[in-house]
């Protein structure tokens, strides 16, 4: 094992420079090439970084100084580029979702099954502390008997670009940001064993607006209320919990993150509301998290902090909702 790890990153976007700096500051790993279609992204990312710069991105997947690879492209793009790195005895880490159906998602189980190699999922949000917090308070009985969760995800306006092609997206808002209301339900309150919804659009339309009924193990209900008719930069991603005991509110990680967000992260109710002073980074901190997690993995030759099954229960729990 190198002193750190050389990794590449494929899509150079938004998400692709958050990845980008995570490598950067993480401890074992370091970003020795980049690659994208835009030109003026890999000329910029390259110069910064110091890397390699692809405009091919089967070129960088073949480079022998890259050991992992963050795959950050158009959901449709994931399964195809994700095999192949595998099969190219890659350690990759893909950006949520895993691919746009549970069958591609086995397929991608079995080629890193096959090449054994770490292959991990980027769910950052598990990693922000003021989920973290909510979770160790739900876990130790400070607002008793989980009953209800609510998780609202009201955008002003829908994301351009190829988010507006079904087929690449694997829908609308559901695949998009929709993917981290279910896995931090998940995280939450445990396994989600019914799930239904009513959509304004069928998903092969890409819907911008569903509501999404979900029935936990333990018997507690929650919603998911999405959509992407708020008003101009508007990002409300707050998630309101409800216990036999006490309540909590968490004002949304996003919402920090776009500049929406006007109250504490995170706050107790126990008779009367408390806000609760939670240590810690922003959205671009628990990007960086999650991608030490994985260095950390890889490292150790241990399981990835969000394995692959995670990421395929995710898509099924989505398909579900389509279907119902």
């Amino acid at each position: 094992m190198p002193d750190a790890l050389g990794v590449g990153v494929i899509g150079l976007g938004e998400i692709g420079q958050f990845h980008l700096r995570g490598y950067a500051r993480s401890r074992g790993a370091r970003p020795v090439a980049v690659a994208d279609m835009n030109a003026t992204l890999v000329a910029s990312s390259s110069a910064e970084y110091d890397t390699l710069g692809f405009h091919d991105y089967h070129e960088l997947i073949a480079d022998p100084g890259v050991q992992v690879i963050s795959i950050c492209l158009p959901h449709s793009l994931h399964t195809p580029v994700t095999i192949e790195a595998v099969r190219a005895g890659k350690h990759v880490l893909v950006e949520k979702p895993l691919a746009i159906s549970v069958a591609e998602c086995d397929q991608i189980l079995a080629a890193a099954q096959s090449a054994k190699v770490i292959v991990g999922l980027q769910h950052n949000q598990i990693f922000y502390p003021a989920h973290v917090r909510a979770k160790e308070l739900i876990d130790s009985g400070a607002i008793g008997r989980p009953l209800q969760l609510r998780l609202r995800l009201a955008i002003g306006g829908k994301y351009q670009g190829w988010r507006t092609d079904p087929a690449v997206a694997g829908g609308g808002i559901l695949f998009d940001a929709g993917v981290h209301r279910f896995y931090l339900a998940r995280y939450l309150f445990g396994e989600i064993v019914e799930v239904s919804a009513v959509t304004d659009k069928p998903r092969t339309d890409g819907e911008d607006q569903a509501v999404v009924s979900l029935r936990f193990g333990n018997g507690a209900l929650g919603v998911i209320d999405a959509s992407y008719h708020g008003p101009a930069k508007m990002f409300d991603d707050a998630v309101e919990i409800v216990g036999t005991e006490g309540a909590l509110y968490l004002s949304g990680v996003e919402a920090e993150f776009e500049g929406f967000r006007t109250g504490p992260a995170l706050r107790l109710y126990d008779g009367a509301w408390h806000d609760l002073r939670v240590p810690g980074g922003d959205w671009a901190d628990s990007v960086a998290a999650s991608i030490q997690a994985f260095v950390d993995a890889v490292r150790t030759d241990a399981e990835p902090p969000v394995p692959l099954r995670e990421g395929r229960r995710v898509v099924e729990l989505i398909e579900m909702a389509y279907a119902g």
